[in-house]
């Protein structure tokens, strides 16, 4: 045995710390742990917030949308125009100013707006924009057409070209539509001077009528773009003769909506515009409508009425109408055309009622059908007289 005592080191037990005594790694780690829970649920709250803050915007959006479908129902157009302007404004909050879902309402506005204005004009009904200023020199009216199945001819009639002739040839420069009470035909400059203050109200309801129709018009292309794509995806799988009721839907509301452009191009008297659009709806109509629909009638008498209008007026460099030295043939002749596919649509519908009453057994169907009858037939009268 060695003399020598090996003197050995003794053995470092680890310390465990006791509660409350947390070692320095472990404690920088549960705190940054709690810090990412913390921030977790802070987040998980936010968007549960987010989520309820959005669909009780979309619920607030259904409740507008329905209210202000109910007042144009009554034609409290005023009314529902600044309902469907608050909704327009919180669905673009939603969804984006341009999104193709946001079309509707749109549509609703514009359309609120485009019927207020007209409330208070005289080209479609009322007193028109811009034409308060003009001197009444006389106030018969002419020929109205009487049916109310076609209200637009029966508004329309009430204000037509004037009798445009130099004295040579008059027969053959005669205006397609005339009508007994507007031979005076007035410049806007003299209209100025003697019509006084013009009320702006009035033409502000139609230019935004006109711009939110607009915005309306390009949400339904991209809603039909994207159903352009679907179908083109799904052509091989099977064979579609007819547009889906999303897209035929989608095309009434564009027929509808350049029909509503046309008409406030029209009453603005910005008439290659009305051509235009008018062109385009009554495309749109044909695509979707049988012949002897009054749609179509309504559509051809429109495009008709335009065309005359443009026919005897041009734009001068101010963007002011002037009377046109010589009438323009072509359009002339265009519009001589739609008139007559006009009576020809209306005389379908006509034989249509006849068959009808023909087939009939119940007295109150055949009174209602005879008085559709009487009315169709002076309606058709009076497109045959111009």
């Amino acid at each position: 045995m060695s003399d020598v005592t090996e003197q050995t080191r003794p053995v470092e037990e680890p310390t465990v710390p006791s509660e409350g005594n947390i070692a320095p790694e472990a404690s920088a780690a549960q705190v940054l742990a709690a810090d990412v829970a913390t921030a977790d649920a802070v987040t998980n709250e936010e968007a549960g917030v987010s989520e309820e803050d959005e669909k009780s915007k979309r619920v607030t959006l259904a409740d507008l949308s329905a209210k202000g479908s109910a007042l144009y129902a009554h034609k409290n157009y005023e009314e529902a125009a600044e309902i469907f302007s608050r909704a327009s404004n919180l669905q673009a909050e939603l969804n984006g100013e341009l999104a193709p879902e946001n079309s509707e309402i749109l549509f609703h506005y514009g359309r609120s707006l485009f019927r207020l204005g007209q409330s208070k004009s005289d080209v479609l009904g009322g007193q028109a924009a811009g034409e308060s200023k003009k001197s009444k020199t006389n106030g018969s009216s002419g020929p109205e057409a009487s049916s109310s199945k076609l209200p637009a001819i029966e508004e329309a009639a009430k204000k037509t070209p004037a009798n445009v002739t130099d004295g040579k040839d008059a027969e053959a420069k005669k205006p397609l539509f005339q009508f007994t009470g507007d031979e005076n035909f007035v410049d806007s400059d003299d209209s100025d001077e003697e019509g006084g203050e013009e009320p702006e109200e009035e033409e502000d309801d139609l230019a935004t009528a006109f711009e939110i129709l607009d915005l309306a018009r390009v949400c339904y292309m991209k809603q039909l773009d994207q159903l352009n794509q679907a179908a083109d995806a799904d052509k091989g799988k099977e064979t579609v003769s007819e547009p889906s009721a999303a897209e035929r839907h989608v095309k009434e509301r564009l027929a509808d909506t350049h029909d509503a452009l046309a008409e406030i191009s029209l009453e603005n008297e910005r008439y290659p515009n009305a051509i235009e659009d008018g062109r385009v709806a009554l495309n749109y109509k044909l695509e979707l409508y049988p012949e002897d629909s009054e749609v179509i009638a309504e559509a051809h008498y429109k495009l008709s009425l335009a065309l005359e209008f443009a026919s005897i007026t041009t734009m001068d460099q101010d963007g002011a109408n002037a009377k046109r030295e010589e009438i323009d043939q072509t359009l002339r002749d265009e519009a001589v055309t739609q008139m007559e596919l006009a009576i020809k649509s209306f005389s379908l519908r006509l034989q249509g009622k006849e068959v009808d009453i023909a087939t009939s057994a119940s007295p109150s169907d055949n009174e209602l059908l005879r008085k559709d009858i009487t009315e169709m037939k002076e309606v058709i009268a009076d497109m045959e007289q111009r």
